[in-house]
């Protein structure tokens, strides 16, 4: 017989069978009756779990944020020039390199792109949630940037310059989510992981002499040594290590 799932246990084992039923459906599509059958149980216990689908819906997004022991770390950061800058790594980690290697991230972010195809109320949710958890400490931290001169305040503000910088993450995955090359980048995945946080970093006003700083004391991805560009990517899947060309019609 196998052992009875705790409370916690339960409530993952339903989104883990709710996230895929989603990211192929969509939200109007899919019924609690299908996510039972897929979790093993009934929709008055998904009830109990979760008041609405609505609920269930914006509880798949912020599962990858909640009780994440790297945004924990993160959070627990003092505002400041270091927390910046892996504040921003950490974005680019996942969205960049963290994402496309993994198919359920890739379903997750998947389900995202459909959500903004209905009415996007229900990102509009998730937006508001990462809202209030990461960007108190994100603007704090430029707030810290600026009061030491590590950064010069531009014409982009904090709170923007977070969205903007989430936008080009974002689209980097979204693009990745066929799980083939698409676009021709003319380095592998963790160099361009790198170039975006500098790219980042800059946009927002971080001194060159900084962001090289922190480069080398190890904040930044790993380069790898460079080698000749690969036509196209080997079967089975995408390389992050290696440049990810057009892919052919």
């Amino acid at each position: 017989m196998a052992p009875r799932l705790d409370s916690s246990a339960r409530k993952r084992a339903i989104l883990d069978a709710a996230l895929p039923i989603f990211a192929r459906k969509g939200f109007a599509a899919t019924t609690t009756k299908e996510i039972a059958q897929a979790a093993g149980v009934s929709e008055a216990l998904i009830f109990k779990h979760f008041p609405s689908k609505a609920s269930l819906y914006e509880a798949i997004f912020l599962s990858c944020i909640d009780g994440d022991p790297e945004y924990e770390r993160l959070m627990a950061l003092p505002p400041g020039t270091d927390t910046l800058v892996q504040m921003i790594q950490g974005i680019v980690n996942y969205f960049v390199i963290e994402l496309p290697s993994d198919p359920n991230e890739r379903a997750r972010h998947r389900l995202s792109i459909i959500s903004l195809l209905e009415d996007g109320e229900f990102m509009r949710q998730v937006f508001e949630g990462i809202r209030s958890r990461f960007l108190p400490r994100f603007t704090a931290s430029v707030q810290a940037a600026v009061a030491c001169g590590d950064l010069v305040p531009g014409p982009v503000d904090a709170e923007s310059g977070f969205w903007l910088a989430e936008h080009l993450c974002e689209m980097m995955a979204t693009v990745c989510l066929s799980g083939g090359a698409i676009v021709p980048y003319p380095c592998g995945r963790s160099d361009l992981a790198r170039q975006t946080i500098w790219f980042i970093l800059r946009g927002l006003g971080l001194s060159d002499l900084i962001i090289a700083a922190h480069e080398r004391g190890g904040r930044f991805p790993s380069v790898p040594s460079r080698s000749p560009p690969a036509p196209f990517p080997p079967e089975g899947g995408p390389d992050n290590d290696h440049p990810t060309p057009e892919r052919p019609e």
